[in-house]
């Protein structure tokens, strides 16, 4: 019996493959486009939502509008946010055309990176995407499977 590689079952599976670029504080960014605009996303399995800082609305060609919800993290208290529905995201050779991103001020997140001396992030990829795509996490490899 051969035994396949991670890879290869994933691959055989349908899967696409990302690689992930790891931050000095174990978080993991993936390079992501939305709405025909690049960014910088880290990957996070504890947010809800896929998300963006408030100020790059127009920079991703966001139509938000005020919600309900408030987003809260752990570098900070709630927040008010905003949510844009119908936005195509890709991930690698992977797209969504019907993505809904969740909007709130993220100063807080990348004022923590600065002093680290990380470069910014523009957003966050959450555990909406990462369970509807049926994400595997290669930690060993740093590596994104989704389908």
């Amino acid at each position: 019996m051969s035994m396949r590689t991670l890879y290869q079952l994933l691959r055989f599976k349908g899967y696409t493959r990302i690689r992930l670029h790891s931050l000095p504080t174990n978080h993991y960014v993936v390079v992501a486009t939305l709405n025909g605009v690049e960014g910088r996303f880290i990957l996070d399995t504890g947010a809800s939502n896929t998300c963006v800082s408030t100020e790059l609305a127009m920079h991703f060609h966001l139509n938000a509008r005020p919600s309900e919800e408030k987003a809260s993290s752990a570098s900070a208290n709630e927040l008010d946010t905003e949510v844009a529905h119908h936005n195509k995201l890709v991930i690698g050779s992977w797209s969504s055309k019907r993505r809904s991103v969740v909007l709130f001020d993220m100063q807080a997140v990348n004022l923590a990176l600065q002093k680290l001396d990380i470069e910014t992030v523009d957003g966050i990829i959450g555990a909406d995407i990462l369970q509807s795509t049926k994400a595997v996490i290669d930690y060993q490899n740093d590596w994104l499977y989704i389908k």
